[in-house]
């Protein structure tokens, strides 16, 4: 079953709308995709249903809000991804380690971004990767579940020979919405240097959270 078609015209559908317009008729709606008002009517019962779109007591069409939530996850990962940036570089700097950033997706951690070690020895880039919550440093962290000192630390989890510490990113509610890791072979990690990278990671943490609006972290 061939999707592309439709999928296009749901797009073509969604980008109608914009901030010059307080609602849209479906004459104009089905002018602006070049599709019969009859299949345009269609499509928007669907993205309706759904939540997608609205349909105001004045006939007219406007985003619903379906499209709110994902327009302010996209927002906040953006924000989050972009304040994270410059203290992944520092990190990286400062431990010789690769530094990566995770938000929370289902019940795992997605991986959105990374800076690698410039050692010869190093973990693979795993940026657009998923790792579970269960057994690994940034899934502890990203569930809230660190020391008082502010992060978690693990050796030889999910990969063998590999450490990392790790420690949770807050937004302005006070929310959770990330973590970042420092993660490399273990052979070059000792305990004394893991409790160090802890701590860095933990200071990171904060001041990340504090750029993003967080109170008390």
């Amino acid at each position: 079953m061939h999707l592309v078609g439709p999928i296009e015209r749901v797009l073509r559908l969604l980008a109608c709308f914009n901030v010059q317009h307080d609602g849209v008729s479906l004459t104009d709606l089905a002018q602006q995709v070049n599709l019969a008002p009859s299949t345009t009517s269609r499509l928007l019962k669907v993205l309706e249903r759904y939540g997608y779109v609205r349909r105001g007591t004045d006939r007219l069409y406007r985003l619903g809000p379906q499209i709110v939530q994902l327009g302010l996850v996209a927002l906040r990962e953006m924000s989050l991804y972009e304040t994270a940036q410059p203290h992944l570089r520092l990190l990286a700097e400062a431990t010789g380690e690769s530094v990566q950033l995770g938000v929370l997706t289902g019940k795992d951690v997605l991986y959105i971004d990374h800076v690698a070690s410039q050692q010869l020895v190093q973990v693979t880039p795993w940026a657009g990767r998923t790792v579970p919550l269960d057994g690994t440093a940034i899934g502890a962290a990203i569930q809230g579940r660190v020391c008082s000192a502010g992060y978690i630390a693990t050796r030889d989890t999910i990969d063998p020979d590999v450490s990392s510490a790790a420690a949770p990113v807050f937004d302005q509610s006070g929310t959770i919405v990330g973590a970042i890791n420092v993660i490399g072979p273990t052979y070059r990690i000792s305990d004394e240097q893991l409790t160090q990278i802890g701590l860095l990671v933990a200071e990171h943490a904060r001041q990340i959270s504090k750029k993003l609006g967080a109170m008390q972290v």
